[in-house]
């Protein structure tokens, strides 16, 4: 081994090579290795300790967006893509029909949105107490009330808001009820929201369902979706409304169509005993009760007054004069005239006190002379009673024919009332603008 080769190996396993060694290990080569990991946990300082829902909650809440979200055009866009409809009742004595609405609403607030890379959640569920909603209200309602459809709602990581409201309202409509009880008609629900100057809310509308379209005795065909007029801020719900007649027809129409036919079938009674005009009193008497019981049933007024009104009131009138009639001809067909009873007694006792004078004066002038026997007395007493029944029957034959007329006279008027009132009830229409409260 040389010498130089040697002082190599010496050189090897002396103590510095030993402190070069340890140099490696002192405190800046740590430092330096440990660089990286302080700048890896630089952005851990930002970084929230909780990323939990409830969490991404309270940052949401602690917000505070109680205000409408702030659009650099002023305006919010709601959507709404669901509206479920519902008919309450309708009331024809007022005019006004309540409605029951459940309606879905969405719009985006950017103050309520998060990163996901922080917080991994797309959803998140908030009070609706502790941010802002959207208020609707209807324009045409007599009253409105707007409730919310649940205690939360949900947010989305985007800032998209979707919650749903619930509306009852009762709305002012005049319905048309001039063909009353085969109404039917539309009546307008202007759902609409606050906008001012330029500013405030606009709705996009998207589809309407309706649910338990049989509500008593109106039945709901159809709801539409339109504006007035191609203005996007006159939105309203048309709503398509068909009366279900039958039972109006049942406790209305029919009685008093059976009480008039049973009124006809009277002329078949005989004038003289006095049983026509006692069943006519007791028609004119229940058709009177029967009208007084059913007032509160009969729809209310309007522009388009309902033509069954009219329809009781000429029933009333022919009911009236029919008695009116038969009393007459009662009159007639006993006395053959139209004169009071005293006046026409007063005759009658007149001529036959002259007659008993007479009789008195030929039984003196017959004792005087003897000539007159019980037989002829007889025979006279006959002969008046004769001719007393063949001039009560001419009475009751020219009333009865008296009576024919006016009973063709009756069913004729009859006859055409049906035809008349049957056309203004099916054939004709009664206009009503359900708009006018925009003009």
């Amino acid at each position: 081994m040389t010498p130089g080769n040697a002082s190599n190996t010496a050189n090897a396993g002396q103590p510095p090579n030993t402190s070069n060694t340890a140099s490696t290990n002192q405190p800046p080569n740590t430092a330096s290795t440990n660089q990286p990991s302080n700048t890896a946990t630089s952005p851990r300082a930002t970084t929230p300790s909780c990323t939990t829902r409830r969490c991404l909650a309270s940052m949401l809440i602690a917000k505070e967006a109680l205000s409408q979200p702030q659009s650099p055009s002023c305006i919010s866009n709601i959507s709404v893509p669901l509206i479920v409809y519902e008919t309450l009742s309708v009331d024809t004595k007022d005019l006004r029909f309540e409605s029951h609405l459940q309606v879905m609403l969405s719009w985006e607030d950017p103050d309520l949105s998060w990163d996901t890379s922080v917080y991994h959640h797309d959803m998140v569920v908030l009070p609706v107490s502790k941010i802002w909603t959207p208020e609707l209200h209807v324009t045409n309602g007599v009253q409105t009330t707007m409730k919310h459809g649940n205690k939360d709602l949900l947010v989305h990581s985007n800032g998209t808001i979707e919650h749903m409201v619930i509306m009852n309202t009762v709305v002012g409509c005049e319905v048309n009820l001039y063909n009353y009880p085969f109404a039917s008609d539309f009546c307008p629900i202007a759902i609409n929201v606050w906008a001012l100057k330029g500013c405030g809310m606009f709705l996009n509308f998207g589809k309407v369902s309706t649910t338990s379209a049989n509500r008593g005795d109106w039945l709901t065909e159809e709801v539409e979706l339109n504006a007035k007029g191609g203005r996007d801020d006159r939105n309203y719900l048309w709503v398509s409304l068909k009366m279900r007649s039958e039972n109006p027809f049942l406790y209305l129409v029919l009685p008093s169509i059976l009480i008039i036919v049973a009124d006809v079938v009277s002329f078949s009674l005989p004038l003289g005993g006095g049983e026509r005009i006692s069943f006519k009193v007791t028609l004119v008497l229940s058709f009177i009760m029967f009208l007084i019981i059913l007032n509160d049933l009969l729809p209310g007024g309007g522009q388009c007054s309902p033509i069954i009104r009219k329809h009781f009131c000429f029933c009333l009138v022919i009911l009236v004069l029919s008695t009116l009639q038969s009393m007459v001809l009662t009159r007639l067909a006993k006395c053959g005239t139209l004169w009071p009873c005293s006046l026409s007694k007063s005759k009658d006792s007149l001529l036959k006190d002259t007659d008993n004078e007479e009789e008195s004066k030929s039984d003196i002038k017959a004792s005087e002379e003897e000539k007159n026997t019980a037989l002829q007395k007889v025979v006279k007493f006959l002969n008046k009673m004769a001719a007393q029944d063949h001039k009560n029957a001419i009475h009751h034959r020219f009333a009865n024919k008296v009576d024919l007329v006016c009973f063709c006279i009756y069913l004729t008027v009859l006859i055409v009332y049906a035809v008349v009132i049957l056309y203004f009830s099916f054939g004709s229409r009664c206009e009503i603008n359900q708009l006018d409260f925009w003009s």
